[in-house]
């Protein structure tokens, strides 16, 4: 990589293209910067999620919505927070989120996220938790934040996301004081309230392990909202469509006429396909999605329709990894998140010279082998 300064051309100022580095401008979990609560905490992620900038109320609710949910009920997080009221007093306004047990595990780039069409989008900006105690045990959150267009993210009208590719890249030509520095500057742009689209929660309280997400739905319990658990985005349910119905019917029939796209993993899943979270015990093969009774035709045209299919959704992928997580407690990754964090970088750099390449939905890495 040229040590000199980049340029907003998106290539240093001796000309050579910039090397996206991981480390720099995709994935950072050093603890100068997950540890420094000016720069991100759990009580931070908390405040810029709620209404009052505090947090408190919004997490007595959601905590207690994992028991009453009707597809799911988890009592731990409830019981959870129920000890936090006995230590800190009954009102959550008043708690220090900050004593609460999570820790800050990882913050990603999701630039490869990018919607690259007119009011489109440059992708995610998340933030992964996790709880230490020992009861709430393993216990991960991801805080999601939009990446708006900027001015320079059009180029004659095309929405290409070139400048923000260009600013995160550009990053990797930076080391010591001047990165942190700029790190820190460009944190604080994208942990905003404004920004705040979600989160989602991959735990197991009880086992199985177990994905939801969790959106900001209006409310009549007092709070301006609440966190509701909808179907999951790009998530097929394999467990209701593998039962012969009118629902696996309706499924094939759509799958027929959509196998261009959804072979090439371009295709939004239809919500009425949706489970509003997925279960997975360790060590227990997964079900895996039946396509039988699909036109053959269809099936011999596009041979790896089912794979891709399944890989749209984030739980295939969560499946690679035995213990179903890519960011664990204690800050290292899974091998399989190494390597598409590797796939996101090559992404970067196409983005950043303007190449706008549009990536599918699911992993950038080709074809990972899913556990069967």
């Amino acid at each position: 990589m040229d040590s000199g300064v980049a340029t907003d051309a998106g290539v240093t100022d001796a000309g050579a293209p910039i090397t996206v580095l991981v480390q720099a401008s995709l994935f950072w979990s050093d603890a100068g910067v997950v540890d420094d609560p000016t720069v991100v905490s759990f009580a931070k992620l908390m405040r810029l999620a709620s209404h009052d900038d505090h947090g408190g109320r919004l997490l007595s609710d959601w905590f207690h919505r994992f028991s009453t949910t009707p597809h799911s009920e988890r009592a731990l997080p409830a019981q959870f927070i129920d000890e936090v009221a006995r230590s800190q007093g009954a009102d959550a306004t008043r708690w220090d989120l900050s004593r609460l047990p999570f820790v800050i595990t990882g913050i990603h780039n999701r630039i490869d996220l990018a919607l690259l069409e007119a009011g489109g989008h440059c992708g995610e900006f998340r933030v992964s938790a996790a709880s230490t105690d020992a009861t709430l045990q393993p216990f991960h959150m991801l805080f999601l934040f939009r990446q708006p267009l900027e001015p320079d993210d059009t180029v004659n009208g095309r929405v290409t996301c070139e400048g923000t590719a260009r600013r995160w890249a550009r990053l990797s030509t930076l080391s010591g004081a001047a990165l942190d520095a700029e790190l820190r500057s460009t944190f604080a742009q994208r942990l905003t309230r404004e920004h705040f689209l979600l989160i989602e929660t991959v735990e197991q309280s009880l086992s199985p392990w177990e994905w939801r997400q969790w959106v900001k739905t209006p409310s009549t319990s007092g709070l301006p909202f609440v966190f509701e658990n909808p179907p999951l985005f790009q998530q097929l349910d394999v467990e209701r469509l593998n039962v012969a119905g009118p629902l696996r019917t309706d499924f094939l029939s759509w799958v027929t006429t959509n196998a261009a796209l959804a072979a090439t993993r371009q295709l939004p899943i239809a919500d009425r396909f949706r489970p509003q979270s997925i279960r997975a015990a360790s060590g227990v093969p997964r079900q895996v999605l039946s396509l039988t009774g699909l036109d053959a035709q269809v099936q011999t045209q596009f041979p790896q329709l089912r794979p891709q299919l399944e890989l749209v959704g984030c739980a295939a992928c969560h499946m690679t990894d035995a213990d179903f997580v890519q960011t664990r407690a204690d800050r290292t990754i899974s091998p399989f998140y190494a390597k598409e964090l590797d796939a996101r970088a090559r992404h970067l750099e196409k983005l950043a010279r303007g190449d706008a390449p549009s990536a599918p939905f699911g992993p950038l890495q080709s074809m990972p082998v899913l556990p069967q």
